[in-house]
């Protein structure tokens, strides 16, 4: 039971489906209680003192409170400024693959996307702020669920319950520690330096502080993801796409190794850390990359084969295997609260006036990266580039003006079975961690390990690394992923020439799930990347001024973004002590 206290009076609300729960949004569920204490006290005297138990020391009392936290995190993630639309859209674009479709409008979100970036931005304000939102309902959440837990352990003869219960307490943890982890790694790759917050009890000391090194940042992510790891149950006890698996927690512990080992802390020991928490996914036999490529049935003449994977995230299908772990949206009612713009501002273009609904793609895929693709690669290339539009009566056809217009085509809003009303929002998930991204850190975890004179672990050679990088191609031209395609396989003895080929698998296969430019900022080449493009666009016949406008616009300082004036500056002039420059900012 969750008890909700006010005045003289005490709400029970019970626990009779879990699964309801979980399809609801954190302020969903608040709302529904927060409206049942309004109408239960509606009669009462307005001026009698009014108290409620949604603090800290009193909400959380059992299971069934425990997990309405978990989702108070989880909920963070899917706001409009993170992957529903701000962290989504406008900090992962100006990449050698795609451009913003608005340039030098002087709006925050065009300067954010088009590296014109001060630290008065808003959009970078509002991410800062939603991630230590999130890292401060983590900090409850562990807080208060590690008292239940090991009140419940200490039961000398638990019963069926109480048994059950601890193993709720211990996942519970597993995804909290998980998600705090996730968040300051999000925060340590973006800034740098940034003030490490355990603590849910709030003061003036713990709010004004430094930054702390990147390295200590790192380290106590670290630590999160190992204690997640050992809580998490494994990807067949997952019952939503939202909630993280054992596996999936491994598979983003050796992406964060990867970044550590790059730049620019460049620690290359733990490049053989990344092979280490790869390979207990890909040898726990719990995922494998989804082969069905099938024909769509709408859209001719781009009724084109299109892959499974991502036709599930618009169908609302869960299939772990592949898709590790999504970002989970949903419409309620007519409320976008809990709705993203996938598929819409990220996908498609679309006619508002068609029944497929509007598609408005605010990142574009470059010519010059659709050159790149190998020329057997047309299956995976034309999925990815959105080479059509839908008109007003429904037609498919081909983008009219130029190749500048070449949308997203990962993403279908009119795959969706069951529209939104609205304009903007929609349903779509965010794959976070695909099991193909997996094989791909494998494979060049254990060539970096390797070239830096590391230690794999025992029965992990050169040949697994190769097979990785193969399964992913075979896969994208639709051939049986175990079986060797002479044509298509790369093979040899890893080195430089291997690493570019993983670099480049990993555009092709991963393009526009926002990985490009995390990448291109841990190999060190962000910079120099972004201005080849602009004098590849150039070369094409496009405008480097308009046509690809962050090559004019990118400085060496842009790897990092400003520590945001308003929401840390404003109230914590200690941030600068250690950097007063602001990452260059200043």
């Amino acid at each position: 039971m969750l008890y909700i206290k006010y005045k003289n009076m005490k709400l029970k609300i019970k626990n009779t489906n879990r699964k309801i729960l979980t399809n609801f949004s954190f302020k969903t569920c608040l709302i529904i209680l927060i409206t049942g204490l309004f109408f239960v006290s509606c009669d009462n005297d307005l001026e009698e003192e009014v108290y409620s138990s949604f603090t800290g020391d009193n909400f959380y009392t059992d299971v069934a409170s425990a997990e309405l936290g978990l989702f108070g995190i989880y909920d963070v993630l899917a706001t409009d400024e993170l992957y529903g639309r701000g962290y989504l859209l406008y900090f992962h674009t100006g990449t050698d693959q795609e451009r913003y479709w608005r340039q030098d409008r002087g709006l925050d979100d065009d300067l954010l996307a088009n590296y014109q970036i001060q630290e008065n931005n808003a959009w970078v304000g509002k991410v800062w702020s939603q991630f230590y939102t999130g890292i401060y309902r983590a900090n409850q959440v562990i807080e208060r669920v590690t008292v239940l837990r090991d009140k419940n352990s200490a039961i000398s003869d638990p019963s069926t319950k109480q048994v059950s219960d601890l193993a709720s307490y211990n996942n519970i943890l597993g995804d909290a520690y998980f998600l705090r982890g996730f968040m300051y790694f999000q925060l340590v790759k973006n800034w740098g330096d940034v003030p490490l917050r355990l603590t849910s009890n709030i003061t003036l000391e713990t709010l004004k502080v430094e930054r702390d090194p990147k390295v200590k940042v790192y380290e106590q992510i670290e630590k999160d993801m190992l204690a997640a790891i050992n809580m998490l149950p494994v990807a067949s006890g997952v019952k939503s796409p939202a909630r993280v698996s054992k596996a999936a927690a491994q598979g983003i512990l050796s992406r964060i190794y990867l970044t550590w080992a790059g730049s620019p802390v460049k620690d290359t020991s733990k490049f053989e850390k990344s092979v280490e928490q790869a390979w207990a996914v890909v040898s726990s036999g719990q995922h494998q990359l989804n082969t069905t490529i099938e024909q769509l049935t709408i859209g001719a003449p781009f009724d084109q084969l299109f892959p499974q994977v991502f036709k599930n995230l618009s169908e609302k299908v869960f299939e772990p295997k592949e898709s590790m772990w999504e970002i989970q949206f949903s419409f309620v009612g007519d409320s976008r609260n809990d709705a993203s713009t996938l598929g819409t501002w990220h996908g498609v273009t679309q006619h508002t006036n068609s029944s497929y609904k509007r598609g408005a793609p605010r990142r574009y895929n470059l010519p010059t990266f659709y050159d790149t693709f190998e020329a057997d690669d047309e299956i995976r290339r034309d999925y990815s580039i959105s080479q059509f539009e839908i008109d007003k009566d429904d037609q498919f056809v081909p983008v009219g003006r130029d190749k500048l217009k070449w949308g997203i085509g990962k993403f279908r809003r009119y795959l969706i079975n069951s529209l939104s009303p609205d304009k903007n929002y929609d349903v779509i998930n965010f794959p976070v961690l695909r099991y193909a991204d997996v094989l791909l850190m494998f494979a060049e975890g254990i060539n970096e390990t390797i070239e830096n004179g590391g230690a794999l672990p025992s029965g992990v050679s050169m040949f697994n690394a190769y097979e990785a990088v193969n399964q992913v191609k075979r896969r994208a031209r639709n051939l049986p992923i175990n079986v060797a395609a002479p044509s298509v396989d790369v093979s040899g003895s890893g080195g430089s020439n291997f690493r570019q080929q993983i670099r480049d698998e990993r555009s092709w296969e991963l393009c526009n799930e926002n990985l490009r430019k995390p990448d291109l900022i841990r190999w060190g080449i962000l910079v120099q990347t972004v201005r080849q493009t602009g004098a590849n666009m150039a070369a094409a016949g496009y405008s480097k001024d308009y046509d690809y406008f962050p090559a004019v616009n990118i400085q060496e300082r842009n790897v990092l973004l400003p520590i945001p004036f308003s929401s840390e500056i404003s109230q914590n002039p200690d941030i600068l002590n250690t950097d007063p420059s602001n990452n260059g900012y200043r």
